[in-house]
């Protein structure tokens, strides 16, 4: 089963230089090229390629999500934690949230 993304968009391109300014200059946000994990079988660390990707910590949950910027537009997750701060960000880059179907929220 394939998990459900959300986007933050708008009509014409979010530009690379747009959304970093924006990662960078919020504090909760990291801007991160590259995601690692460990397999918890093998230990291996695990890396892919996430170019222009930010990691948001949330202040009450102490929880790490992922913003992936591709194409001018950002794919999110659809955690409530995650959809309120992708709807400060996409009011920053004059911009909405929207699902995969075209839903706004």
């Amino acid at each position: 089963m394939a998990s459900y993304s959300l986007h933050i968009e708008r009509d014409d391109q979010i530009s690379v230089s747009e959304w970093l300014a924006i990662c960078e200059s919020d504090s909760s946000l990291t801007v991160q090229h590259v995601a690692k994990a460990i397999n918890p079988e093998t230990g291996e660390t695990i890396k892919i390629q996430t170019p222009n990707g930010c990691i948001w910590t949330s202040p009450i949950l102490r929880r790490k999500y992922y913003f992936t910027y591709a194409d001018g537009s950002i794919t999110l997750g659809s955690g409530k934690a995650q959809i309120k701060k992708a709807k400060q960000l996409a009011q920053l880059l004059g911009a909405k949230v929207v699902g995969d179907e075209g839903e706004e929220y």
